[in-house]
């Protein structure tokens, strides 16, 4: 590749999604920067100015030769309001564009205007390409692609339950909590565990496996490397997840690498890619005992195939041959 091209990546500089992202198509850039999206903030102001100003300054003196707005926020959109000449991917990673343009008239507009000010888009399910193009303003092509995931090769499994989603009020680890609670109230479930990952509300989470009697039989792990999680998902049985919306996570993918069962919420974006009795447990009440359902699909030829549809749709190198072909077309275009 040119090695004259530069690359601006806007988004969490702390996220490890953020940096497999630089990984997968950094190799096509010779530099590759990025601006932390994380202190562009309408409820801090000075701070909110201060990161306006770092990224005219950026974008003046680093001169980009490509943006990618990783997650269609509030950075995107200044971003997208003082950039005039850089061309820009904009990634919709899933509640950025599935719900916030819902909740406000504000929200919407913001997105909107990030779609409407880009020239290339990406997005990792066909729910999320859909709602792109409803709200953008004009007829727009989007690339599907995710950033890839390793195989994870599954080793001898337990009876463990993994969860390794952000406790937020958007993934709603309170409900796996308590749906744990009813699978092991039958006396034939008292060997599981449920092993609870990542952080924010431990011990909130912590309080409610007291009151619910299962505190003996939960783990809270905390934050957990690349090398930790690829552990945990290796030897659990069933792998939940139960974000009121997402795109298809990475997460996902890399459970059903690991021959994980997979217990997620009925959202758009896993309608076609997996089915309820056939590759995963999807949950449409939260009351019901899915994870004794899940148990139905401890079959060696289900979750075969599910290592298969992760491998494929999840490949690195052929994920970043898509990104590649969106940088070309850019820089194909400007040789003209």
């Amino acid at each position: 590749m040119t090695n004259d091209r530069k690359l601006l990546i806007v988004g969490n500089a702390s996220s490890i999604l953020t940096e497999k992202l630089k990984s997968l198509v950094g190799d096509y850039f010779r530099e590759t920067r990025i601006l932390d999206n994380r202190n562009f903030s309408v409820h801090k102001p000075f701070m909110l100015l201060k990161s306006v100003l770092k990224a005219r300054k950026v974008l003046k003196n680093y001169a980009p030769s490509f943006i990618i707005l990783y997650q269609i926020d509030i950075a995107a959109f200044f971003l997208s309001f003082i950039n005039r000449k850089v061309p820009v991917l904009a990634v919709g990673i899933g509640s950025d564009v599935l719900i916030m343009p819902n909740k406000s008239r504000l929200n919407k507009f913001l997105v909107t205007y990030v779609l409407n000010h880009c020239q290339y888009f990406n997005a990792g399910s066909i729910a999320v390409k859909e709602r792109i193009q409803q709200l953008s303003n004009r007829p727009v092509e989007v690339t599907i692609a995710n950033l890839g995931v390793e195989d994870i090769l599954p080793a001898k499994k337990q009876n463990i339950i993994f969860s390794n989603r952000l406790h937020k009020d958007l993934y709603n680890i309170d409900r796996i909590v308590n749906a744990f609670a009813r699978f092991v109230k039958d006396g034939k479930r008292k060997d599981w565990k449920l092993v609870v990952a990542a952080t924010g509300k431990e011990e909130e989470l912590k309080n409610r496996c007291e009151i619910l009697g299962i505190n003996d039989s939960v783990d809270f792990v905390g934050w957990l490397n690349h090398e930790q999680n690829a552990y945990y998902y290796s030897i659990s049985r069933i792998w939940v997840s139960l974000p009121a919306s997402d795109s298809i996570s990475l997460s996902l993918l890399e459970a059903m690498s690991a021959g994980c069962i997979p217990v997620c919420y009925d959202v758009p974006a896993l309608k076609g890619f997996l089915f309820d009795n056939r590759s995963a447990v999807i949950v449409n009440d939260f009351n019901e005992n899915f994870f004794e359902r899940a148990l139905l699909l401890d079959n060696k030829d289900i979750l075969a195939n599910n290592r298969r549809k992760a491998r494929n749709f999840a490949d690195i190198d052929l994920n970043r041959k898509r990104f590649y072909s969106i940088f070309d077309k850019e820089f194909n275009k400007q040789t003209v």
